[in-house]
């Protein structure tokens, strides 16, 4: 027996190493790039606009709302294209190949203004961020809504599935580690943290030369994925009542309807922690000499937690394995109360809980996220055994949606009610116009405990409100290993033969995860061949 395939037994892999791991490593190899971009926004662009380009935290989170108002606007067109495209390369891959040059390009263009923050205009500054945010967007939704949409075809099995995620995991750390150590390296910012205008050309590097790598793991998913081709794909006719009933009808699912909503609960919770993560350690708990280190160590801290999630996942399954790590959530976010600015001379208690903080909110977020990243493809086969063909890329669109225009929204609210409380940013020589005028952020905010209150309600406060929200709807989701494959047996028979048998007992369980009766579903009709058409290549 090989290394490789003793590894792959030790750690549960099933399948082979030539036919499971290099697909899926090749699969997983564009998460390097959008984890890695992620990595860059999530540690440094609040700061960036706010500190080196000299925006007020309400104009740095005008500039992610419209980012997201517009990423509201294109992921429904991009899921819809994506599963009607007609291409030798399959549905998805050709956008990869089109994708990665305008998305390393737009990287760049997010730490660079060409000389327009020089001029010390807040508004021309702002607006250019506007415009490259939304053209930066655009070309993460290119490569991310057709990649989400792959997986529950290239990964039928229930346990395949999870591996894959499993995998993309591991592939968000090799994109979120590398990139910190390097941006960091390249900003000069490896001993201390000194965010001013005097960054700005150091950005700009960061930006080129992070650009430029991100392009080549997309290369790698585009050349080393493989697809189906589509060019035989059977296509409904299209027009604005079939793109609106695409989207609505996907909400019939009371499986997707579950997963929906504990998808944005937990993206919630997660957004409002990691997106205060910047002003809390400058602002409120001032340790920004501290700042690599204690991104390098949160780092870690989400790794270490994958085994865990991975096997607990395979033990326990997807349904339970969450609960485990909550408790280390929880805390995370008690600790928001504790950590304040550390008193000369003293035992650095703070300092200690604000590292005990950083490292146990990713350890404890792995599990309820692994949890919602597994069932996701899971949800498409619900969605075929209601309407008979596979919407992956529309139901992708969705997931994108959520996740990038709750960042926005939330990035601008959290922005609104820190600069409420008192936190104004800027740089020297600016037209530093804040949102609220000195009697909102001067005397009523200091009167509802000024920043330090600020911080715990959007750090503390509400996302406990949401991560309990979204414990319950993970408690509410009733789809198991078992009902998957027979999910899947029973579309594939209904395909075959036109007609799917299913026992009394089987049919409830059915109807009761997908909330519709049995003889409404595609799945339940009889002898209706006009009904067996699948939007799947002509082989199929």
């Amino acid at each position: 027996m090989s290394i490789g395939e003793r590894i792959k037994n030790m750690i549960g892999i099933e399948g082979s190493v030539k036919d499971t791991i290099l697909p899926m490593a090749a699969y997983n190899a564009l998460n390097i790039s959008d984890a890695g971009a992620d990595q860059l926004r999530t540690l440094y662009y609040q700061t960036f606009l706010t500190y080196v380009e000299g925006l007020s935290p309400g104009r740095t989170g005008l500039v992610l709302l419209f980012r997201s108002i517009w990423d509201a606007m294109i992921d429904p067109f991009l899921g819809l294209m994506s599963d009607r495209t007609r291409s030798r390369w399959g549905k998805h891959r050709i956008y990869f190949l089109i994708g990665a040059v305008p998305f390393g390009l737009t990287c760049f263009l997010l730490w660079n203004s060409f000389g327009i923050s020089g001029t010390g205009n807040a508004g021309n500054v702002m607006l250019y961020y506007v415009i490259v945010n939304m053209l930066f967007t655009g070309a993460n939704s290119f490569l991310v809504v057709p990649h989400q949409a792959m997986l529950p075809e290239l990964a039928p099995g229930y346990f395949q599935r999870t591996q894959y995620i499993s995998m993309g995991w591991i592939f968000n750390s090799l994109g979120q580690g590398p990139t910190f150590m390097l941006a960091a390296a390249l900003l000069g910012l490896m001993e201390t943290q000194q965010f001013t205008p005097a960054l700005r050309p150091t950005f700009m590097r960061m930006g080129l030369i992070l650009g430029i790598v991100f392009i080549f793991p997309i290369l790698i998913t585009a050349l080393g994925t493989k697809e189906k081709s589509s060019k035989d794909l059977q296509l409904p006719p299209m027009d604005a009542k079939f793109f609106v009933n695409e989207y609505r009808s996907v909400f019939k699912s009371r499986a997707y309807v579950q997963f929906i909503k504990m998808s944005f609960l937990e993206f919630f919770a997660a957004a409002m922690f990691l997106n205060t993560s910047q002003y809390f350690i400058l602002e409120t708990a001032g340790a920004g000499q501290h700042f690599n280190m204690i991104m390098m160590l949160r780092g870690l801290a989400e790794m270490t937690a994958f085994p865990l999630n991975y096997g607990l996942t395979k033990r326990v399954g997807k349904e339970k394995m969450a609960w485990f790590t909550s408790p280390f959530l929880a805390l995370s976010l008690l600790l928001t109360f504790t950590i304040g600015r550390q008193g000369t001379g003293t035992i650095p208690f703070m300092l200690i809980a604000l590292f005990a903080q950083e490292m146990m909110f990713p350890f404890g977020r792995s599990g309820i996220g692994f949890a919602v990243d597994n069932f996701r493809p899971d949800v498409t086969d619900v969605d075929e055994m209601i309407f008979g063909r596979r919407r992956e890329g529309v139901m992708a669109a969705i997931n994108s949606f959520i996740r990038l225009a709750s960042r926005g929204f939330l990035q601008f609210i959290i922005g609104i009610i820190l600069e409420f409380f008192g936190i104004q940013g800027g740089a020297a020589g600016y037209e530093n116009e804040p949102m609220f005028r000195a009697r909102a952020a001067n005397i009523v905010g200091p009167v509802l405990g000024g920043p330090n209150a600020g911080m715990r309600l959007v750090r503390g406060v509400l996302p406990m409100i949401f991560v309990g929200c979204a414990m319950l709807a993970l408690r509410r989701f009733r789809m198991t290993k078992e009902d998957l494959v027979r999910i899947q047996e029973l579309i594939r028979e209904k395909h075959e033969t036109g007609n799917a048998s299913a026992a009394p007992e089987e049919i409830a369980r059915m109807e009761e995860i997908t909330g519709q009766k049995w003889e409404d579903m595609w799945i339940g009709q009889v002898n209706k061949a006009e009904d067996i058409i699948c939007l799947t290549n002509s082989a199929d």
